[in-house]
């Protein structure tokens, strides 16, 4: 496949729309998810490392990643990189929708308390992501 890099002016605006909107849709179901996770209170004396660990968000990620390689992997696959669909879906929904730099800043929370959890926890993040995207891969080949 051969990708369509010279966009008209109608094509470009398409394009922009799709991902504005899909990004849109994405990061307002990642806010009303992370609404799920209770946060707890910073001011506490008891706050540990294991209570900041942004488990909706590590879900969050691991969907959106195991959604997104399977959609490439499968009925997107051959479609042009600026193609509308795959811009509003790709790009647009699951790119809003997925936050690695939350999931960072929630690190250096955990960071500040335990170093060595803050490495655990990044490295199961990164892990469950290629965990994600391989499953996504293996699906999305159906």
């Amino acid at each position: 496949m051969r990708a369509n890099i010279t966009l008209t002016p109608r094509q470009l605006g398409v394009a922009i729309g799709a991902v504005a909107v899909g990004g849109a849709v994405g990061t307002l179901v990642r806010y009303l998810s992370l609404h799920l996770q209770h946060e707890p209170s910073l001011t506490s004396s008891h706050v540990t490392w294991q209570s900041q660990i942004p488990w909706v968000l590590l879900l969050i990620n691991f969907v959106g990643t195991l959604i997104a390689t399977g959609l490439m992997r499968g009925p997107l696959r051959h479609h042009d990189p600026n193609d509308p669909t795959r811009l509003l879906l790709i790009t647009g929904v699951l790119g809003g929708f997925t936050s690695y730099s939350s999931l960072f800043a929630s690190l250096g929370a955990i960071w500040h308390l335990s170093v060595p959890a803050s490495l655990l926890v990044g490295s199961g993040a990164i892990g469950s992501g290629v965990v994600a995207a391989w499953l996504g891969l293996r699906l999305g080949h159906r």
